[in-house]
């Protein structure tokens, strides 16, 4: 026998009250800061890695190269150093 389905009526409900922030604009991460200069130092040493490995390979003027075209060596390399300098 399938079972009975429940249904809620909408008036029986209880309804909170509002919660008004202390302070606006919210703060929605407290250590935005300190986030995002942890940040900017790993994508700069990502960019370094990366130059450092177009030095020793012919890319047209325009091509730059990923992440996804090292070697599995040169990517744990790099991957490595993030974690060393991310305290991670």
């Amino acid at each position: 026998m399938p079972e009975p389905i429940h249904i809620i009526d909408p008036t029986q409900t209880e309804t909170r009250p509002a919660i008004e922030p202390a302070e606006y604009p919210l703060p929605v991460v407290p250590e935005w800061d300190d986030l995002l200069k942890r940040a900017s130092q790993v994508a700069k040493l990502i960019d370094r890695h990366l130059d450092y490995e177009e030095r020793g390979r012919r890319l047209l003027p325009n091509e730059r190269l990923m992440p996804i075209g090292l070697c599995p060596e040169q990517r744990v390399n790099m991957v490595t150093d993030i974690l060393a300098t991310s305290g991670s």
